[in-house]
């Protein structure tokens, strides 16, 4: 009976004690890219990560967004090597007509890319808010006693 009664206490006092609350994610611009926060910690891109493969639909977006990074980078590089090859070829007095079309098309390209990450970013973000939801739980008084009361 003592054992019963110890248990049901402490089922009690956790109930009581502890409260499940959603932990959205945002995020901010910085100074060097984007910073991630969980309820006012910051979360490394790891954390980051880590939270949303956490989420099937949420990894769904995030590797997407990664992908779509890259392919940003590749341009972005790519960018670089036509805006050196028009600068030599202009110093040589070359024709420019090919490293001015391979750098607008890699800017374009690396643009385009960059949006679409940054929504599918977006994206997995808030499919991860949501799939918190608002579910809680907290013991309140009543006329009858104690009850669980739960919210959705």
């Amino acid at each position: 009976m003592k054992l019963k009664t110890t248990f049901t206490v402490l089922i009690i006092l956790t109930f009581s004690t502890s409260t499940l609350s959603a932990q959205e994610i945002t995020v901010f611009q910085g100074m060097w890219g984007d910073e991630f926060y969980q309820d006012k910690q910051k979360m490394t891109w790891k954390e980051f990560g880590l939270a949303m493969d956490s989420n099937t639909l949420s990894e769904e977006y995030w590797a997407k967004s990664k992908k779509q990074y890259s392919v940003t980078f590749a341009a972005a590089t790519a960018n670089l090597g036509f805006g050196i090859w028009y600068l030599i070829s202009e110093n040589n007095d070359d024709n420019t007509t090919a490293s001015i079309v391979g750098f607008a098309s890699t800017a374009v390209v690396g643009s385009i890319f960059y949006c679409l990450a940054n929504k599918n970013k977006k994206n997995a973000i808030l499919e991860f808010n949501d799939s918190l939801g608002k579910t809680s739980y907290r013991l309140v008084p009543s006329n009858s006693g104690l009850g669980l009361a739960l919210s959705f």
